[in-house]
Protein backbone atom coordinates (compact mmCIF):
# COMPACT_ATOMS: atom_id res chain seq x y z
CA UNK A 1 0.00 0.00 0.00
CA UNK A 2 1.40 3.11 -0.89
CA UNK A 3 1.77 6.75 1.34
CA UNK A 4 -1.12 7.94 -0.69
CA UNK A 5 -3.52 5.18 -0.41
CA UNK A 6 -2.91 4.70 3.37
CA UNK A 7 -4.03 8.70 4.03
CA UNK A 8 -6.83 7.70 1.29
CA UNK A 9 -7.78 5.23 3.98
CA UNK A 10 -7.30 7.01 6.74
CA UNK A 11 -9.68 9.71 5.47
CA UNK A 12 -12.85 7.84 5.10
CA UNK A 13 -12.62 6.94 8.41
CA UNK A 14 -13.15 10.56 9.47
CA UNK A 15 -16.58 10.58 9.30
CA UNK A 16 -17.33 7.25 10.84
CA UNK A 17 -19.61 6.89 14.45
CA UNK A 18 -17.17 6.96 17.48
CA UNK A 19 -17.77 4.50 20.19
CA UNK A 20 -17.01 5.06 24.24
CA UNK A 21 -13.15 4.82 25.20
CA UNK A 22 -11.14 1.98 24.58
CA UNK A 23 -7.82 0.61 25.43
CA UNK A 24 -4.63 2.33 24.06
CA UNK A 25 -3.02 1.23 20.92
CA UNK A 26 0.37 -0.57 20.45
CA UNK A 27 2.68 2.48 18.96
CA UNK A 28 4.75 2.30 15.95
CA UNK A 29 8.13 2.45 16.98
CA UNK A 30 10.28 6.08 15.89
CA UNK A 31 13.38 5.01 13.36
CA UNK A 32 16.07 6.81 14.62
CA UNK A 33 18.06 10.13 12.27
CA UNK A 34 21.49 9.80 11.35
CA UNK A 35 24.15 11.53 13.68
CA UNK A 36 26.58 14.19 12.30
CA UNK A 37 28.10 14.97 9.17
CA UNK A 38 26.19 16.74 6.68
CA UNK A 39 22.51 16.70 7.34
CA UNK A 40 19.46 18.51 7.21
CA UNK A 41 18.03 20.85 10.20
CA UNK A 42 15.26 18.95 12.51
CA UNK A 43 11.67 19.11 11.27
CA UNK A 44 9.38 21.88 13.08
CA UNK A 45 9.19 20.66 16.87
CA UNK A 46 5.96 18.36 17.57
CA UNK A 47 4.88 17.99 21.23
CA UNK A 48 4.47 14.03 21.37
CA UNK A 49 2.61 13.91 24.41
CA UNK A 50 -0.52 15.02 22.83
CA UNK A 51 -1.05 10.97 21.84
CA UNK A 52 -0.57 9.87 25.75
CA UNK A 53 -3.61 9.30 26.89
CA UNK A 54 -2.96 10.91 30.73
CA UNK A 55 -5.27 13.77 31.10
CA UNK A 56 -7.20 13.43 28.15
CA UNK A 57 -10.22 12.06 26.90
CA UNK A 58 -10.06 9.21 24.78
CA UNK A 59 -13.23 8.24 21.98
CA UNK A 60 -12.56 5.39 19.67
CA UNK A 61 -14.14 3.31 17.05
CA UNK A 62 -14.50 0.23 15.34
CA UNK A 63 -14.64 0.51 11.71
CA UNK A 64 -14.77 -3.50 10.63
CA UNK A 65 -17.19 -4.48 13.26
CA UNK A 66 -14.56 -6.66 14.98
CA UNK A 67 -15.36 -5.39 18.70
CA UNK A 68 -12.04 -3.82 18.51
CA UNK A 69 -11.02 -0.66 18.29
CA UNK A 70 -9.03 0.66 15.49
CA UNK A 71 -9.39 4.51 15.65
CA UNK A 72 -8.15 6.66 18.62
CA UNK A 73 -9.26 10.26 18.86
CA UNK A 74 -7.33 11.80 22.17
CA UNK A 75 -9.04 15.46 23.28
CA UNK A 76 -7.90 17.46 25.58
CA UNK A 77 -9.66 20.15 28.10
CA UNK A 78 -8.43 23.67 27.79
CA UNK A 79 -8.95 27.20 28.95
CA UNK A 80 -10.27 29.66 26.05
CA UNK A 81 -11.66 32.85 27.07
CA UNK A 82 -12.73 31.70 30.84
CA UNK A 83 -14.35 28.48 29.74
CA UNK A 84 -13.63 25.02 29.69
CA UNK A 85 -13.92 23.65 25.93
CA UNK A 86 -11.99 20.06 24.22
CA UNK A 87 -9.82 20.11 21.47
CA UNK A 88 -8.26 17.55 19.43
CA UNK A 89 -4.70 16.61 19.86
CA UNK A 90 -3.70 13.36 18.19
CA UNK A 91 -5.65 11.27 16.18
CA UNK A 92 -3.71 7.41 15.35
CA UNK A 93 -5.27 4.47 12.85
CA UNK A 94 -4.90 1.17 12.47
CA UNK A 95 -5.34 0.32 8.96
CA UNK A 96 -5.09 -3.26 8.64
CA UNK A 97 -6.74 -4.10 12.03
CA UNK A 98 -3.56 -6.03 13.25
CA UNK A 99 -3.79 -3.92 16.76
CA UNK A 100 -1.20 -1.58 15.98
CA UNK A 101 -0.82 2.14 15.11
CA UNK A 102 -0.12 2.50 11.13
CA UNK A 103 -0.88 6.54 10.89
CA UNK A 104 -0.54 8.96 13.73
CA UNK A 105 -1.95 12.25 13.29
CA UNK A 106 -0.42 15.72 15.71
CA UNK A 107 -2.39 18.91 15.89
CA UNK A 108 -1.81 21.80 16.97
CA UNK A 109 -2.58 23.70 20.21
CA UNK A 110 -6.05 24.82 18.51
CA UNK A 111 -6.68 21.06 17.33
CA UNK A 112 -7.59 22.75 13.99
CA UNK A 113 -4.17 21.75 11.42
CA UNK A 114 -2.44 18.87 11.60
CA UNK A 115 1.39 20.24 12.57
CA UNK A 116 3.00 16.54 11.66
CA UNK A 117 1.82 13.07 10.71
CA UNK A 118 3.75 9.58 10.79
CA UNK A 119 3.05 6.47 8.97
CA UNK A 120 4.03 3.04 8.55
CA UNK A 121 4.05 2.05 5.26
CA UNK A 122 4.77 -1.77 5.05
CA UNK A 123 3.03 -2.56 8.41
CA UNK A 124 5.91 -3.74 10.24
CA UNK A 125 5.32 -1.91 13.14
CA UNK A 126 7.69 0.96 12.50
CA UNK A 127 7.33 4.59 11.17
CA UNK A 128 9.05 4.90 7.38
CA UNK A 129 7.63 8.39 6.75
CA UNK A 130 7.71 11.31 8.97
CA UNK A 131 5.64 14.62 7.00
CA UNK A 132 5.79 17.99 8.78
CA UNK A 133 3.50 21.01 8.25
CA UNK A 134 3.53 24.54 8.83
CA UNK A 135 0.61 26.85 8.62
CA UNK A 136 -1.19 23.66 6.98
CA UNK A 137 0.64 23.21 3.92
CA UNK A 138 3.62 20.60 4.08
CA UNK A 139 7.16 21.98 4.39
CA UNK A 140 9.46 18.60 4.87
CA UNK A 141 9.23 15.01 4.45
CA UNK A 142 11.62 12.42 6.15
CA UNK A 143 11.65 8.73 4.77
CA UNK A 144 13.62 5.64 6.11
CA UNK A 145 13.89 3.40 2.80
CA UNK A 146 16.93 0.70 4.36
CA UNK A 147 16.97 -2.06 6.75
CA UNK A 148 18.49 -0.36 8.95
CA UNK A 149 15.51 1.65 10.03
CA UNK A 150 17.11 4.80 9.88
CA UNK A 151 16.35 8.04 8.15
CA UNK A 152 18.07 8.29 4.65
CA UNK A 153 15.65 10.77 2.72
CA UNK A 154 14.59 14.41 3.50
CA UNK A 155 12.54 16.15 0.99
CA UNK A 156 11.86 19.45 0.99
CA UNK A 157 8.87 21.55 -0.22
CA UNK A 158 8.05 25.61 -0.55
CA UNK A 159 4.06 26.03 -1.47
CA UNK A 160 3.91 22.46 -1.13
CA UNK A 161 5.88 22.06 -4.71
CA UNK A 162 8.97 19.83 -3.99
CA UNK A 163 12.41 21.96 -4.16
CA UNK A 164 15.10 19.58 -3.09
CA UNK A 165 15.77 16.15 -1.52
CA UNK A 166 18.85 14.93 0.59
CA UNK A 167 20.24 11.50 0.33
CA UNK A 168 22.63 9.39 2.24
CA UNK A 169 22.87 6.65 -0.40
CA UNK A 170 26.00 4.59 1.02
CA UNK A 171 23.94 4.33 4.89
CA UNK A 172 27.05 5.99 6.79
CA UNK A 173 24.69 8.42 8.35
CA UNK A 174 25.59 11.64 6.20
CA UNK A 175 23.86 13.31 3.62
CA UNK A 176 25.71 12.34 0.33
CA UNK A 177 23.34 13.47 -2.39
CA UNK A 178 21.18 16.43 -3.32
CA UNK A 179 18.52 17.00 -5.95
CA UNK A 180 17.40 20.67 -6.85
CA UNK A 181 14.00 21.16 -8.65
CA UNK A 182 12.91 24.04 -10.75
CA UNK A 183 9.34 24.51 -10.96
CA UNK A 184 8.61 20.87 -10.57
CA UNK A 185 11.43 19.65 -12.56
CA UNK A 186 14.74 18.37 -11.83
CA UNK A 187 17.46 20.74 -12.44
CA UNK A 188 20.96 19.37 -10.72
CA UNK A 189 22.33 16.75 -8.94
CA UNK A 190 25.03 17.16 -6.29
CA UNK A 191 27.43 14.62 -5.04
CA UNK A 192 29.74 14.26 -2.17
CA UNK A 193 32.28 11.23 -3.38
CA UNK A 194 34.97 11.91 -0.56
CA UNK A 195 32.77 12.17 2.99
CA UNK A 196 33.48 15.80 3.35
CA UNK A 197 30.04 16.63 3.60
CA UNK A 198 30.53 19.20 0.96
CA UNK A 199 28.89 18.55 -3.35
CA UNK A 200 32.66 18.16 -5.12
CA UNK A 201 30.86 16.91 -8.45
CA UNK A 202 27.35 18.32 -10.14
CA UNK A 203 25.49 16.69 -13.06
CA UNK A 204 22.81 18.73 -14.64
CA UNK A 205 19.59 17.19 -15.69
CA UNK A 206 19.12 15.96 -19.32
CA UNK A 207 16.52 18.70 -20.91
CA UNK A 208 13.32 17.78 -21.95
CA UNK A 209 13.21 18.20 -25.32
CA UNK A 210 9.61 18.18 -27.48
CA UNK A 211 9.33 14.76 -29.21
CA UNK A 212 11.87 13.08 -27.06
CA UNK A 213 15.00 11.67 -28.59
CA UNK A 214 13.48 12.33 -32.26
CA UNK A 215 14.03 15.86 -31.67
CA UNK A 216 16.97 16.04 -33.43
CA UNK A 217 15.95 13.86 -36.76
CA UNK A 218 15.03 14.73 -39.91
CA UNK A 219 11.00 15.57 -40.68
CA UNK A 220 9.47 13.15 -43.21
CA UNK A 221 8.95 15.32 -46.17
CA UNK A 222 5.17 16.24 -47.12
CA UNK A 223 3.40 14.62 -50.18
CA UNK A 224 4.33 15.82 -53.06
CA UNK A 225 1.81 18.22 -55.00
CA UNK A 226 0.33 17.74 -58.21
CA UNK A 227 -0.52 20.19 -60.97
CA UNK A 228 -4.03 19.55 -62.11
CA UNK A 229 -4.07 17.27 -65.62
CA UNK A 230 -4.88 18.91 -68.91
CA UNK A 231 -8.04 19.18 -70.38
CA UNK A 232 -9.89 16.35 -71.50
CA UNK A 233 -6.98 13.85 -69.41
CA UNK A 234 -8.34 10.59 -67.56
CA UNK A 235 -8.94 11.32 -64.25
CA UNK A 236 -6.73 9.23 -61.95
CA UNK A 237 -8.52 6.04 -59.68
CA UNK A 238 -9.86 7.06 -56.33
CA UNK A 239 -7.81 5.99 -53.93
CA UNK A 240 -4.99 5.58 -55.85
CA UNK A 241 -1.71 7.60 -57.04
CA UNK A 242 -1.66 8.88 -60.40
CA UNK A 243 0.46 6.43 -62.75
CA UNK A 244 1.72 9.82 -65.45
CA UNK A 245 4.90 11.42 -64.62
CA UNK A 246 5.31 13.07 -61.76
CA UNK A 247 3.94 16.21 -61.31
CA UNK A 248 6.17 17.39 -58.57
CA UNK A 249 7.74 20.87 -58.22
CA UNK A 250 10.77 19.67 -56.10
CA UNK A 251 12.56 16.38 -56.05
CA UNK A 252 10.96 13.77 -53.76
CA UNK A 253 12.61 13.93 -50.25
CA UNK A 254 15.07 10.84 -50.12
CA UNK A 255 13.60 10.16 -46.30
CA UNK A 256 10.07 9.66 -47.46
CA UNK A 257 9.75 9.26 -51.91
CA UNK A 258 6.56 10.61 -52.86
CA UNK A 259 4.25 7.79 -54.26
CA UNK A 260 3.99 9.98 -57.24
CA UNK A 261 7.81 9.26 -57.86
CA UNK A 262 7.17 5.53 -58.49
CA UNK A 263 7.89 3.85 -62.06
CA UNK A 264 5.32 3.61 -63.82
CA UNK A 265 6.81 0.77 -65.42
CA UNK A 266 4.94 -1.43 -62.12
CA UNK A 267 1.81 0.05 -62.44
CA UNK A 268 -0.74 -2.53 -63.92
CA UNK A 269 -4.04 -1.19 -63.42
CA UNK A 270 -6.22 -0.27 -66.76
CA UNK A 271 -6.91 3.27 -67.37
CA UNK A 272 -10.13 4.82 -66.36
CA UNK A 273 -12.57 5.11 -69.11
CA UNK A 274 -11.81 4.25 -72.76
CA UNK A 275 -7.89 4.94 -72.09
CA UNK A 276 -6.13 1.78 -72.80
CA UNK A 277 -3.92 0.49 -70.79
CA UNK A 278 -0.52 1.81 -70.53
CA UNK A 279 2.35 -1.34 -71.84
CA UNK A 280 4.07 -2.49 -68.87
CA UNK A 281 7.34 -1.23 -70.67
CA UNK A 282 5.95 2.38 -71.28
CA UNK A 283 7.62 4.57 -68.97
CA UNK A 284 4.34 6.68 -68.06
CA UNK A 285 1.26 6.85 -70.16
CA UNK A 286 0.21 10.57 -71.06
CA UNK A 287 -1.89 13.01 -69.85
CA UNK A 288 -3.76 13.77 -73.33
CA UNK A 289 -4.86 11.68 -76.26
CA UNK A 290 -2.16 11.48 -79.49
CA UNK A 291 -2.05 13.78 -82.06
CA UNK A 292 -3.86 13.31 -85.20
CA UNK A 293 -1.95 11.64 -88.10
CA UNK A 294 -1.07 13.78 -90.68
CA UNK A 295 -2.22 12.36 -94.39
Amino acid sequence: MTYRSLFAAAALLAPLSLAACGSTPKHAEMVSTPQGGARPPEGPAVDRTKCNDKDKHVITADTNQDQKPDVWKYFQNVDSGGQKTEILTCKQVDLNWDGKVDVVYYYDDKGSQVTMDEADLDFDGKFDLSTYYVGGKKVRQELAMNFARRVDIWKFFEDEKLVRIESDTNGDGKVDRWEYYEGGKLDRIGYDTTGSGKVDRWDRAPENEEGGGEASAPAPAAPAATTPPAAGAAAPAAGKAATGPAASTSPPSPTAPSAAAAPAAKTTAPAVGNTPAAPKTAAAVPNTPPAAKKN
